[in-house]
């Protein structure tokens, strides 16, 4: 099972190439990795099978501010069209992945930047047998990817991408790529 980022759908073959997935893995993608953490702990809750928790690009927000916060969704309610498209080109879209953006919503962003991530949840996660597997990239614009390794690291295998943006492409690419939405 996969959840997909903010404004993405179907994006999970963007990662094949960093894991085998079985059929007892949970994946997801930026703010479907905050998904992806709590359907794992309710599976666990239910006794259900769970092999691997894999975070591509966790969105992890716990070190910005309010004052941060609160601009991000003041500007997205002023005028939605012109963060989707920033937004877009922070997170690491070209015209090879476009395929994948869908439009966002207020309440999906009020959630992903409010979500903790809670240690002691993560923990409990492992403590069950499950291996988490984090991937970061090195370049990220979205999060601050050096902070979300530290964090990650006591629980889970980190793999850090060097010029890797938040899809986990490499960066210089994404950088000499225009965009037309």
């Amino acid at each position: 099972m996969h959840f997909s980022g903010f404004c993405f759908q179907g994006e999970e073959d963007l990662f094949s190439r960093f894991s085998h997935k079985s059929t007892y893995d949970v994946s997801g993608f930026s703010y479907g990795a905050q998904k992806a953490c709590e359907e794992v702990v309710n599976r666990l809750n239910k006794s259900h099978r769970v092999h691997k928790l894999i975070l591509y690009s966790p969105a992890f927000f716990q070190d910005k501010t309010e004052a941060y916060k609160r601009l991000q969704l003041s500007l997205f309610k002023k005028n939605k069209e012109t963060y989707m498209q920033n937004f877009l080109k922070q997170i690491g879209i070209n015209e090879e992945n476009k395929r994948y953006f869908k439009e966002g919503n207020f309440n999906d962003l009020e959630d992903l930047l409010s979500y903790n991530w809670d240690a002691d949840k993560l923990e409990f996660i492992v403590k069950k047998g499950v291996c988490i597997e984090v991937f970061l990239g090195e370049c990220d614009e979205i999060i601050d990817a050096e902070i979300a390794k530290d964090f990650f690291a006591s629980v889970a295998i980190v793999y850090f991408i060097r010029g890797a943006n938040h899809c986990l492409i490499n960066d210089t690419y994404h950088k000499n790529k225009k965009l037309n939405l």
